[in-house]
């Protein structure tokens, strides 16, 4: 019976739940299997684990069938400018002069390796596929599966053979699930050159407090990098994507290295209960401090709103957020937490200080 279940557990390791993996030399963040931080995350143990799960008590998560927004997509971007388009969850569509980004593309109904089980989308994406315009390139913040969605990666690959810049060790994932797909695997603080017609575009993989793995056991975890993005157009544009993290001095780090993002999108959800799962997730009044510690002019919260992962309820969400953007003196207009299918719109550096933005509908901070 235990051979069995070894079996079992490594071929379902290798195939449905296979993880990324990296071999390289060590260095400060790698001992040469695993990937660490010395701001590491303290997850709960497993007996904890076993506990939420069979005794949680999720708040209410509202459920609808089409989104109130619809999104504003420009025929072109404008010298200067940027455009980001909630889609779901951490799914961004940013678009800069000459370039379309996505960041940790779900379409998927379900959050899970099977579409038969595990969390059920709430609300439908901000934008349906079919009016999806051409992805130039994706980024991949880390292997967890509301981030990394195979079905949507595979259709990615097929419409538009984006370019995917990924943290290390996710390369071989991504070809695991898409064949030959184009690939960059960077480093934190390293940067890439993306080429467009309009000029050429800088991203940097940052640091951030998480971990990695799509199957629950030591051996399996943090074998592939995590992280977020810092881009910096040919025109001046400066956008972060946290990915996921937890509270760390790596935002206050990131802004000495790389400068005050003119959009920074950090997430918001998936906090309680707050001895569990807040330990690799920012709180809403968290995200509100590290956009004032990355110095950002415009915030877009994220990691919210389309699938219940924790026990927070949607209101409670927002309600925290908004008790944070108060407490810590940050107008609504500034930080905005939109539904699927808000598109914000801003101008490098000073450019879209004071802009007019539309006031927040009920229950909706900002956006």
């Amino acid at each position: 019976m235990a051979v069995a279940t070894y079996g079992a557990n490594l071929l379902v390791a290798q195939t449905l739940c296979r993880s990324g993996e990296w071999r390289g030399p060590v260095t400060d963040h790698f001992d040469g299997r695993h990937f660490h931080v010395a701001d590491e995350v303290e997850q709960g143990s497993f007996l904890r684990a076993l506990e939420w799960f069979c005794f949680r008590d999720p708040g209410f998560y509202s459920v609808v069938a089409a989104n109130a927004d619809v999104p504003e997509l420009a025929g072109e971007v404008a010298p200067g400018g940027w455009e980001a388009t909630m889609v779901n969850h951490s799914t961004v569509l940013l678009r800069l002069r000459g370039l379309n980004v996505l960041t940790d593309p779900v379409w998927s109904d379900r959050v899970s390796p099977v579409q038969w089980s595990g969390p059920k989308r709430c609300r439908p994406a901000g934008i349906a596929w079919e009016d999806l315009p051409r992805v130039d390139a994706v980024l991949l913040s880390h292997d967890h599966y509301d981030h990394f969605d195979v079905e949507t990666l595979q259709r990615l690959v097929k419409r538009d053979n984006p370019l995917f810049i990924v943290p290390l060790g996710m390369k071989s994932l991504l070809e695991y699930h898409c064949g030959r797909a184009r690939v960059r695997e960077i480093d934190w603080w390293q940067e890439t050159a993306v080429e467009t017609a309009a000029g050429s575009v800088a991203v940097t993989l940052t640091p951030a407090k998480h971990y990695s793995g799509r199957y629950r056991s030591e051996e399996r975890k943090n074998r592939s990098l995590w992280g977020g993005f810092f881009i910096r157009s040919h025109d001046g544009v400066k956008v972060y994507f946290a990915g996921d993290s937890a509270w760390t001095s790596f935002f206050a780090e990131i802004r000495e290295r790389l400068g005050e993002p003119d959009l920074a999108i950090l997430s918001i959800g998936a906090y309680k209960p707050l001895d569990f799962i807040a330990k690799a997730h920012l709180t809403p009044q968290q995200a509100v401090k590290a956009f004032k510690a990355l110095g950002a002019v415009r915030g877009m919260a994220c990691h919210f709103g389309t699938w219940q992962l924790a026990d927070e309820s949607l209101q409670e969400t927002l309600d925290d957020f908004r008790s944070g953007l108060s407490s810590e003196g940050v107008q609504e207009d500034a930080f905005v937490a939109p539904f699927n299918g808000k598109t914000m719109k801003g101008r490098a550096a000073e450019g879209c200080r004071g802009e007019e933005v539309a006031s927040p509908r009920k229950g909706e901070v900002g956006g």
